[in-house]
């Protein structure tokens, strides 16, 4: 029957990708005995109730190769029907060309860019470990699994996390490398020499290799792997990339294009099948019912543990609350005095730390610099409690990680480094925007004020950057009531990730009314006037405060823009009700491009456009003329 079930996922994904008349076959052809046995014998899911906290995690990491998770969801009763894979890659379909994330239809997370699901794959296994101390093992026990590709394994990212998830310990971690020596161009011998058993034992995994087409070796490989509890597992599965198909198995050919009719034709022939590519025998459906079937009682067990405990256990039911809560509200007390805002905010998280128990975070090798502490102790091997997570100097893996760690469930996870170092974490931010999850980054550090680190740790681009991720919200705070509001904005859910960027350096506390309301709006006016509108946010609101003061025969009005991208598309009125007249001027230390996308006309920008240099700060307000008396100046000019 094992036969059966194989051919019925390998003919499902073909015909996929060629009714498309795109995608990607290879995997899934060479893979398709590795995804029957991990539906059929280890993945705890229940396809009546997809969103279980408690589920086994799946991650495909090469996403291109998303048949074969279709075909595998669909056999498995989840809603995906035979008209889905007949419509995949087609407009509006739930079965796009990558997985995008959808627990409803079983899919944990969107993939496609290579090493983001590996390493995403261990922020998944730390919030389990996490969890599983906080809430208990009868409530959270479950493994994350996932296949990964010699892409994956490429890819920098994924050396990163892999460490720290030896480093950890995370046991119930298990991937299956899908070995076929193919890539896009040819041979991965060609570009790649690493001996990847070698490499991850090194490193602290647990490896085996198997056949990735012998259905003995796979389950023993898997059931081996569940068993070792204080390594993860690296499975290392030798694999013929397009199997059965006569003439184009085994080479690049297969990787990412259809089989073509008469190659099609030759592959059901060698898979002895006939009839209609997308209706299967119903026994094909039913090898998978038994531990469907399986684990839905399991949920059902589960739940009524879940309600016992809920019901009887007051420190249960208090921990479950507060995890599930996305209640901000807490008396946060701000120190209204002259101090950085990674020092304000540093005690702001602190302060929401203690009265909350769904926050896990940490620095890539920065805690020092950037603060940013969460809780009293580290997440570790010996104490899987913990909330602070040391990442090391690894902003590529802690980018990914966040956002496992906020995928999971409840919970929401930061990473803070300075952010000249946020194009590390790029690809990893772009997704969780993609995925509209509540992962948090924070960033220090974040102008040419940092001084004598020179220009390669100034960001002169890196705000405007992140601001043109479509729905990823970059927070600029200036004094402690701001910050206050940031970290308030930052952490409660909102189905979308936040940037928080704060200075290195001290701020002058500036006294002004701004709501959390309007703050969370994206701009307020701070001081009115009825000549000229300056637009400003973090530590640049100081100085426009300061030219206000030096032109003080004009009416000078200031508006805070902690966070510029919510006045995106906003309403003609809203924007025209924050300018004073048609004089409007911005202040911000970075490029200048981008602001009239946001404000409409300005008159001029105060900006840094160029790379800065290693000095100290009054060096280098001079050196950029970025002074109250240089702006002052300038405006005036605009006024005779």
């Amino acid at each position: 029957m094992f036969n059966k079930v194989t051919t019925s996922v390998r003919i499902l994904a073909a015909a996929g990708v060629e009714e498309a008349g795109s995608g990607h076959p290879g995997m899934p052809l060479g893979m398709a005995d590795v995804g029957t046995v991990l539906y059929k014998n280890f993945l705890k899911v229940s396809n009546q109730n997809p969103t279980w906290i408690n589920r086994d995690r799946f991650i495909l990491s090469p996403g291109h190769g998303s048949m074969l998770l279709y075909s595998l969801l669909h056999l498995n009763g989840f809603d995906l029907s035979i008209e889905d894979l007949r419509n995949f890659r087609q407009y509006h379909s739930k079965t796009p060309g990558h997985p995008e994330l959808d627990p409803t239809l079983g899919i944990d997370m969107t993939t496609g860019p290579l090493g983001q699901g590996f390493s995403t794959g261990v922020g998944f296994a730390v919030a389990e470990r996490y969890l599983s101390e906080l809430l208990g093992n009868d409530i959270i026990d479950h493994f994350t699994y996932g296949i990964v590709s010699d892409g994956d394994l490429m890819e920098g990212i994924s050396f990163e996390a892999a460490e720290l998830a030896a480093v950890w310990q995370l046991g119930k971690l298990i991937y299956i490398f899908d070995n076929n020596n193919i890539s896009i161009d040819g041979r991965v011998t060609k570009v790649s020499i690493t001996n990847q058993k070698k490499k991850f034992e090194a490193i602290g995994w647990h490896v085996l290799e198997i056949d990735a087409h012998n259905e003995e070796e796979i389950n023993t490989a898997l059931e081996n792997a569940k068993l070792v509890t204080d390594k993860p597992s690296l499975i290392m599965a030798k694999s013929i990339i397009g199997k059965f198909a006569p003439n184009k198995q085994d080479t690049s050919g297969i990787h990412g294009s259809p089989l073509g009719a008469e190659e099609m034709k030759e592959f059901q022939q060698n898979l002895e099948w006939q009839g209609d590519v997308f209706e299967h025998d119903a026994d094909v459906y039913e090898y998978f019912a038994e531990k469907r079937a399986q684990d839905n009682s399991s949920y059902s067990n589960w739940e009524k543990i879940f309600k016992e405990k809920y019901n009887n256990d007051e420190v249960f039911k208090k921990s479950w609350d507060l995890l599930t809560s996305n209640d901000m509200s807490i008396d946060i007390n701000s120190e209204n005095s002259s101090q950085a805002t990674r020092i304000a905010g540093s005690n702001i998280l602190s302060q929401i730390g203690k009265a909350s128990n769904n926050i896990i975070g940490g620095s890539a090798d920065l805690t020092a610099s950037t603060k940013q502490i969460v809780g009293s102790s580290t997440f570790s091997a010996s104490d899987y409690s913990g909330r602070n997570i040391e990442y090391g100097i690894r902003e590529h893996a802690m980018g990914a990680i966040v956002n496992g760690i906020t995928l999971h469930s409840h919970l929401i996870g930061y990473g803070a480094t300075f952010l000249v170092f946020s194009d590390y974490m790029r690809p990893s931010i772009r997704l969780a925007s993609l995925m509209e999850i509540d992962s948090v980054y924070v960033f220090t550090h974040d102008s040419i004020y940092l001084g004598e680190d020179g220009p390669t740790h100034q960001p002169i681009e890196h705000l405007m950057a992140l601001r043109l991720i479509p729905n990823l919200d970059v927070i600029r705070p200036s004094n402690s009531v701001e910050v206050e509001h940031a970290y308030r904005y930052a952490f409660t859910k909102s189905g979308n990730p936040k940037a928080i960027v704060l200075t290195r350096q001290n701020l002058e506390y500036l006294d002004f009314e701004n709501s959390y309301k309007d703050f969370s709006a994206g701009a307020s006016i701070v001081s009115e006037g009825n000549e000229i509108t300056i637009f400003a946010s973090g530590s640049e609101l100081e100085l426009a405060f300061g030219v206000k003061e030096y032109l003080k025969e004009i009416s000078v009005r200031i508006v805070s823009i902690p966070i510029l991208n919510k006045l995106e598309n906003v309403d003609t009125e809203i924007l025209n009700n924050l300018k004073a007249t048609n004089l409007n001027f911005t202040i911000e230390l970075g490029r200048s491009i981008g602001w009239s996308t946001y404000l409409g006309d300005i008159t001029k920008s105060f900006s840094i456009d160029q790379f800065g240099i290693s000095a100290p700060i009054i060096d280098l307000k001079e050196e950029f003329k970025f002074t109250v008396e240089n702006i002052g100046s300038e405006i005036k000019k605009f006024l005779s």
